[in-house]
């Protein structure tokens, strides 16, 4: 069976997730790193001099606007067929965004991956917990309703740090108390079960049998303490990528 590849572009970091139908093959993720660096080393794994493209397909998507053209031109080097995922490319389901041109292509993969996983016609939470926490939501009858985006569990303790005279810059790891005893618990539970509070605040904005889906490099964090059921999926992102594959 054929490989695919999809990137998923971020502020801080650039990962990529090679596919062999629906079977994830190997995931790479580099910070600070330039995509033609990642296809480069995946090409040289998986290619051959029979095959110096490996990969049939590509779907990338960025939450970076500069150098994309540079960007996909590197993932056209190594796939025969390259979608770039955006507010218009062909999908499942419709954007009820007002201004659909700046909305997140991580959030809508995002979506797509967590409709893959839950199953079509349910009303879906999304929250994706990283540097910044996204949460979106999806109708039963497929139209992403809108979402919001909140400081993450890092950029929450750095900014208690930056903006105050007396409070340290601490770890995310470490006790995240409902009532914080010391200067590190309370600035670390406030964080966490800040994320935890609003987690479960638009849970219950959303219909009784709605899914939740979790996904992002801090859910670790946060969710041994969700008290309701949830599904969770390291690579929601791409998962929801490689479904645009399908719908063209």
């Amino acid at each position: 069976m054929e490989l695919s590849l999809t990137i998923d572009r971020g502020n801080s970091a650039v990962k990529a997730a090679v596919w062999r139908g629906d079977d994830l093959v190997e995931v790479l993720a580099r910070r600070h790193a330039a995509v033609g660096e990642l296809v480069s080393e995946l090409a040289s794994k998986f290619g051959s001099p029979a095959r110096p493209k490996p990969f049939a397909e590509a779907v990338y998507c960025s939450v970076v606007r500069d150098g994309d053209e540079d960007a996909v031109r590197d993932v056209e080097s190594v796939a025969d067929k390259v979608t770039v995922l955006r507010h218009d490319t062909p999908m499942p389901v419709r954007l009820a965004y007002t201004t659909p041109a700046t909305l997140g292509h991580d959030r809508i993969a995002a979506v797509l991956g967590a409709r893959a996983l839950a199953g079509e016609g349910k009303a879906l939470l999304v929250a994706d917990i990283g540097t910044a926490v996204t949460y979106d939501t999806l109708s039963a009858d497929d139209v992403f309703t809108g979402g919001n985006i909140a400081p993450g569990i890092f950029m929450r303790l750095e900014a208690l740090h930056a903006f105050t005279s007396a409070l340290p810059a601490i770890e995310t790891d470490g006790p995240a108390p409902v009532w914080g005893t010391d200067t590190a618990s309370a600035m670390r539970g406030g964080a966490v079960r800040g994320v935890l509070a609003e987690l479960e605040y638009y849970r219950s904005q959303l219909p009784a049998d709605a899914v939740t889906v979790v996904t992002g490099g801090s859910a670790d964090l946060v969710l041994g303490l969700v008290p309701f059921p949830y599904i969770y999926n390291p690579h929601l992102v791409h998962y929801g990528l490689l479904k645009v594959k399908g719908e063209r």
